[in-house]
């Protein structure tokens, strides 16, 4: 798989006071991991985060780590995965798919009242996004949030991830002017490759070694991911590691237009495309990404 990012410039991190987990905010654990802080981002300028693509990454101190997943939700694995995290009391972050969200809303709901964040990860998961139309891939990203605003009743996040990180130039810039925040990764936790739950383990916690922090990669579809991931927080707990919770500073604001008819906001958001968006862009991303 390939993708290849531009530059922009990265917006302020402001960091949000948090609790560390105790007994009272984890009464069924008293020794949960929890979450150590959260971090608020300011979308406005369309920060991109992750090393694995991109030249900065999230504010986070040693050890510290954000838990993201994609793909979902999914009527099952989302939703044992929410119990690993409740029964650690930890909160993540969870990168949608529009038509998942339309076939598993029950399932979205309960990652809203979890209290974790949800973003966007377009309206149908295309591998080739970046080499669409402008219309197209601009429907894809718009449709995708507009989902999951119709599906939850709370504020959710100007959080986009790029489906199979597959950007380009041209709709990095769309998103920075839509006030959108783009993340790639840090850490692969390799779930897609259809491994067991030992090798996720063993896996993330090897590159997270290396590395000490940063934004790990996860898929809620997965059975094997939900499987490991009670094992995986106890090892984070054993290693020391921290849990951050990012928040968005800024909510998500749908596109108004004038077509009213199937797409709401494509026609305003296909205008605010800078210029063509089958161009990719420069950063080649390993074979070990998300699918």
């Amino acid at each position: 798989m390939r993708s290849l990012v531009a530059s922009l410039p990265v917006c302020a991190l402001i960091l949000a006071s948090a609790t560390p987990a105790s007994a009272s905010d984890c009464p069924n654990n008293p020794n949960a991991l929890g979450v150590s802080r959260v971090l608020e981002i300011d979308t406005s300028a369309g920060p991109r985060f992750g090393t694995l693509q991109y030249k900065q990454t999230l504010d986070l101190g040693p050890k510290e780590v954000v838990l993201t997943f994609d793909d979902g939700p999914h009527y099952q694995n989302t939703k044992r995965v929410l119990a690993a995290l409740s029964r650690e009391c930890v909160k993540a972050t969870f990168f949608t798919v529009g038509t998942m969200v339309q076939n598993n809303s029950e399932a979205l709901q309960a990652i809203a009242d979890e209290g974790h964040t949800i973003g966007a990860h377009s309206w149908s998961h295309p591998r080739n996004l970046a080499r669409m139309s402008a219309a197209r891939s601009v429907t894809q990203i718009e449709r995708g949030f507009r989902a999951i605003d119709a599906a939850v009743d709370i504020k959710i996040a100007p959080f986009f991830r790029f489906p199979g990180l597959n950007d380009s130039n041209a709709l990095n810039a769309y998103a920075a002017k839509r006030g959108y925040a783009v993340f790639s990764t840090d850490i692969s936790s390799d779930d897609w490759l259809g491994i067991g739950p030992r090798a996720i383990v063993r896996r993330t916690m090897a590159r997270l070694h290396r590395k000490q922090r940063g934004i790990i990669l996860f898929h809620d579809t997965k059975g094997t991911t939900a499987a490991a991931l009670p094992a995986l927080l106890r090892a984070l707990k054993r290693g020391g590691y921290k849990i951050v919770h990012i928040v968005p500073k800024n909510s998500y604001v749908e596109v108004k237009a004038a077509n009213t008819d199937n797409e709401p906001g494509e026609e305003s958001a296909i205008a605010a495309l800078p210029f063509s968006a089958k161009g990719p862009g420069n950063t080649k991303v390993p074979a070990s990404a998300s699918p």
